[in-house]
């Protein structure tokens, strides 16, 4: 009933949106690879966490070994989403077929819309699955040992919004640097240079400075607020508000670069 409602031109661009990126062997091997890492990490974890080991101000993945190789899961989804947004959008130009898919979808809002979107569920959906599917086997494992408390659900909440935020800011540069190699290294860029930023912030006097930049929103969306009585990380809410303002912020600049620029 609520595809019914859905313009056919939309629905006609989002389909082939998902065609090109589940027909890709390696994107699909990829999110595969992940899960199955995920499911055994949180398995691992099940079995050797202990939960009164966790200290106040820090966050229970990054307790023991194992609790740290399921949060490396997490977070490689959330690298893997911005890299899947920088790859759709900006594969595109490297290839030279975005010209043949507005032939087909000539509407570029509808295109642009249809492309950040279905990056966006594609991330999300791959997340969730491994989140549920690692969570259950953290529960499993653990037993009676452990169980999925309201912090680690907050966390797994925070991972899947972060993932979102990532795919559209990885394809919205995708869209504004027309290569996916040169969006993906803006991303590194950022995430090697922000620390550095935190550091100069604080030695200036203004660590606050750094709460509203990227990076650090993404560690206070993630981390349910764990570290954020130090001078680079805001709360949790806040931080969340300022993940998603870079992530309309990106996106509104390369919809604007794309409806207006030549192809």
């Amino acid at each position: 009933m609520i595809l019914t409602a859905v313009p056919d031109s939309v629905l006609r661009a989002a389909n082939s949106e998902v065609r090109k990126i589940t027909s890709v062997r390696m994107q699909r091997l990829v999110a595969i690879c992940l899960i199955g890492y995920a499911m055994v990490a949180f398995a691992v974890m099940g079995l050797t966490f202990k939960p009164d080991a966790v200290t106040r101000g820090k966050s229970m993945f990054l307790t023991g070994g194992s609790a740290i190789a399921a949060g490396l899961a997490l977070l490689a989804a959330i690298v893997l989403a911005a890299v899947l947004g920088a790859v759709a959008s900006g594969e595109e130009y490297r290839l030279g077929s975005l010209r043949i898919t507005t032939l087909f979808t000539p509407d570029r809002n509808v295109l642009f819309g249809a492309k950040l979107g279905v990056v966006a569920l594609v991330s999300l959906a791959t997340v969730l699955v491994l989140e549920l599917l690692g969570g259950a086997a953290y529960a499993l494992i653990g037993r009676d040992r452990v169980h999925l408390t309201g912090e680690m659900l907050a966390i797994f909440g925070g991972v899947a919004l972060a993932a979102v935020c990532w795919s559209v800011i990885g394809a919205a540069l995708g869209f504004l640097l027309r290569t996916p190699i040169q969006a993906i290294a803006v991303m590194v860029g950022v995430a090697i240079l922000e620390p550095l930023v935190w550091i100069t912030a604080r030695a200036i006097g203004f660590g606050g400075f750094a709460s509203i930049l990227p990076i650090s929103a993404t560690i206070g969306t993630i981390t349910n607020g764990a570290y954020a009585k130090g001078d680079f990380i805001a709360q949790t809410p806040a931080a969340i508000l300022v993940l998603l303002l870079w992530t309309m912020g990106s996106a509104g600049a390369a919809w604007w670069f794309f409806t207006r620029r030549d192809l």
